[in-house]
């Protein structure tokens, strides 16, 4: 008894002796004269916590203190920037590149840091596998065979966000009880679309926020992620409401696209209509024959209730507008440029061009991909 009675103050003494601290160390070659910050990154801003310049040796160590996991910078004044996940009394060390800090660099010490580069390092991939996809789409479309090529392409585009997508939820499924499952939750692809951004993706919000909730219920991040939870679990009942009143049962997501005039137009802005959501591209011999197709149908059906909503997938704003002039189009015809509508493609999991979606008065999706007399007698089906 006395041995254990001994035994307990000095554990209590090794506990009050650790200092809650993190200690991040390295080398950033290259960056002589280069002043290297450590920022200590919150919901919505990052507050500076050291700085050293760097000389040739690139050397620098930076010590602070933290009671819980905390999302730390590593800036460079040259715009380069790496983020670290620290837990206390970890010691960190970064080794990399003045120039190419931020895309390549290797991290020991801190399983947190280890977590987030693989997210960063997938992240860039998929990025990258996109502009390339984006780039070769431009460089072939004065090919004559861009219909099928474009297909193929835009097929790929799909099949690379699904993977990317795939990786952040079996990302969080694997490791909840990291604070690095927060920032697998909102990663982004591009400025306006998330890795997770479907309905069905709030089910990750919540596994988020329940973990860290029970594990650090004080963190700003988790308080932040709750009240996200909560805006989420609003709009989706809101949602659920609002198709209740109506009666609708509506089947479709939403579309946001600007149009020729750089102004929005929702797609459900056209409920009780009959739709034809169509999709397109300005140099696709097949999708401008389609147009003729459709002017036909427009003329015939457009005063009894039809219309026409037609997402581009270009990215050349002139060639956009030049075949819309050309053929003579004056329904809703709508682009992402920046992007090529990728997430509306994605959404609807477009596979070919042209591609179109017929959605009911009710809201309800009747048919898909249908040409010619097909898609006509489709039409008069629902619009008498």
């Amino acid at each position: 008894m006395k041995k254990l009675l001994f035994a307990i103050p000095l554990l209590l003494l090794f506990a009050c002796n650790q200092e809650n601290t993190i200690k991040i160390t390295g080398r950033i070659q290259k960056g002589d004269g280069i002043t290297l910050y450590l920022d200590k990154l919150h919901t919505a801003s990052k507050e500076t916590i050291d700085s050293v310049q760097l000389d040739k040796d690139g050397e620098f160590s930076f010590k602070t203190k933290s009671t819980q996991p905390e999302f730390y910078l590593l800036r460079l004044s040259n715009g380069k920037l790496i983020t670290l996940l620290t837990a206390p009394n970890e010691e960190v060390e970064v080794n990399s590149i003045a120039s190419h800090m931020n895309s390549a660099y290797i991290v020991s010490g801190s399983t947190g840091s280890a977590f987030v580069k693989d997210l960063n390092d997938k992240l860039n991939k998929t990025k990258d596998s996109l502009a390339v996809i984006k780039k070769e789409l431009k460089e072939k479309k004065s090919d004559p065979n861009y219909s099928s090529i474009s297909q193929n392409l835009l097929a790929k585009y799909i099949e690379v966000i699904q993977d990317q997508r795939d990786f952040s939820a079996n990302f969080i499924m694997k490791n909840a009880t990291s604070l690095s499952s927060y920032l697998a939750l909102y990663q982004k692809i591009d400025k306006d679309t998330y890795t997770l951004n479907e309905n069905a993706d709030i089910k990750y919000a919540k596994i988020v926020a329940s973990s860290m909730r029970a594990l650090y219920p004080e963190h700003e991040y988790t308080k932040a992620v709750l009240a996200n939870l909560k805006t989420m679990q609003d709009r989706l009942t809101n949602l659920k409401v609002k198709e209740m009143i109506a009666e609708k049962g509506t089947n479709y997501p939403n579309i946001t696209l600007k149009n020729t005039k750089g102004t929005e137009v929702n797609l459900n802005s056209l409920d009780g209509k009959f739709i034809i959501l169509s999709f397109w591209a300005s140099q696709d011999v097949n999708s401008r024959k389609q147009n003729k197709t459709l002017k036909n149908i427009y003329k015939k059906y457009k005063n009894k209730g039809l219309e026409i909503y037609q997402v581009s997938i270009d990215q050349d704003e002139k060639l956009w507008k030049k075949a819309i002039k050309e053929d003579g189009l004056n329904w809703i015809n709508v682009c992402d440029l920046e992007n090529g509508s990728g997430l509306a493609v994605r959404n609807f999991n477009v596979q070919q061009i042209p591609a179109n979606y017929l959605i009911s008065q009710k809201g309800e999706i009747v048919g898909k991909n249908l040409y010619g007399i097909a898609l006509e007698e489709k039409i008069a089906d629902y619009i008498k």
